[in-house]
């Protein structure tokens, strides 16, 4: 399987390319338009803005084909992550807690910015009573979800098992604050 990546599609720089050169056709076929407008160019006006306008257009269908190209090329790396995550969650609920982990570390990729594949590998690490992981994933975590009280509440364990006090006082009044707002 693919590694995890959220870098923008492959076409985007390609896409970037052609929707600013769109732009600069637009606009220079305006300049030029009203440069006729003036009597500078014994061109007619309307013939440059709309010859401008029908090139930019087809420049921005060719991007949109571009984009969407790209994102269906990567459509099946995500449904096999999905199978991938489907199976890590049937381990964790049959109790298998490193061979869930172990998937769920593979989909979290390099950057670790799998919302779902951390939150299930704190919860496999806390099983395992692997604190130091629990803290890494959940602090991850919750730089995408800070508003997820449980996982507050899951750091602060994880902090007061490694005498952590003071972390863990924090960690549940931030989990206290998102209780009481909502």
């Amino acid at each position: 399987m693919p590694e995890h990546d959220d870098r923008s599609p492959s076409g985007s720089g390609k896409v970037r390319w052609v929707s600013l050169s769109a732009t600069i056709v637009f606009i220079s076929g305006v300049a030029m338009a009203w440069i006729a407008a003036q009597g500078a160019i014994p061109v007619a006006p309307g013939l440059i803005l709309g010859g401008s306008i029908t090139i930019s257009v087809a420049l921005l269908c060719c991007s949109s084909y571009l984009l969407t190209g790209s994102y269906a090329a990567r459509m099946p790396a995500y449904g096999e992550m999905e199978d991938k995550l489907k199976e890590g969650v049937e381990y964790f609920e049959r109790g298998e807690w490193q061979e869930a982990l172990d998937i769920f570390r593979g989909l979290m990729g390099p950057k670790m910015d799998h919302k779902r594949a951390l939150y299930y590998a704190a919860r496999c690490s806390e099983q395992l009573n692997d604190w130091e992981a629990v803290k890494l994933y959940c602090t991850k975590y919750l730089a995408m979800q800070p508003k997820d009280r449980d996982v507050w509440e899951m750091l602060a364990n994880a902090h007061k098992r490694l005498f952590e006090y003071d972390e863990a006082e924090e960690a549940m009044n931030r989990a206290s604050q998102l209780r009481s707002s909502t």
